[in-house]
């Protein structure tokens, strides 16, 4: 099994590493993932993470955040300049905020997300608009996400998102 450590800002960037793409992967690409969160930690301590990894792969999340960065160039450099050990190869940006992977796999026709309004496109979904969905039918959003979790639909999210469906390309040319 090759193993891949995946670099994640925060919390909800890691129940979805955990919870939904480890299997995934797992079963459909022979890939081991380990989720590694970095925001809280500061960038040397990173870039020394990311050295030790030298005989491994991994990738770099990071949310786009349109409001300070006006494309995926510009978050992608700011990152590579903040982190100097990244491979500038290695980042990949989530078109808007790992939220928008989470609403691309669901499916609203259970019972839990009917009433769910889910656009055609999640990639502009930013953690606000997620917030304001989930409350329909939950209190906390962690249960939300673990719910989601267990229905997630990866060929509804592959469609419905540009930057997911990215993510698993990379993810899978990794050992070719």
């Amino acid at each position: 099994m090759n193993k891949v450590f995946i670099y994640v800002e925060g919390n909800h960037d890691k129940i979805f590493v955990n919870f939904i793409l480890s299997e995934y992967v797992r079963n459909n690409m022979g890939i081991d993932l380990h989720p590694i969160p970095y925001a809280q930690k500061p960038p040397k301590s990173i870039n020394k993470s990311i050295r030790s990894k030298f005989k491994f792969e991994y990738l770099f999340l990071s949310d786009l955040d349109s409001r300070t960065h006006p494309c995926i160039t510009s978050m992608k450099q700011e990152r590579f300049d903040k982190y100097d050990a990244l491979d500038y190869s290695k980042i990949i940006i989530v078109k808007e905020e790992i939220e928008s992977w989470f609403l691309a796999g669901v499916d609203n026709s259970f019972d839990k997300f009917k009433g769910w309004e889910i656009p055609c496109r999640t990639d502009s979904i930013e953690k606000e608009d997620f917030d304001k969905i989930y409350k329909i039918s939950f209190d906390s959003k962690n249960d939300c996400l673990k719910e989601i979790a267990k229905i997630y639909n990866f060929d509804l999210a592959i469609e419905r998102n540009s930057s997911f469906k990215y993510f698993l390309n990379k993810l899978s040319n990794l050992f070719n």
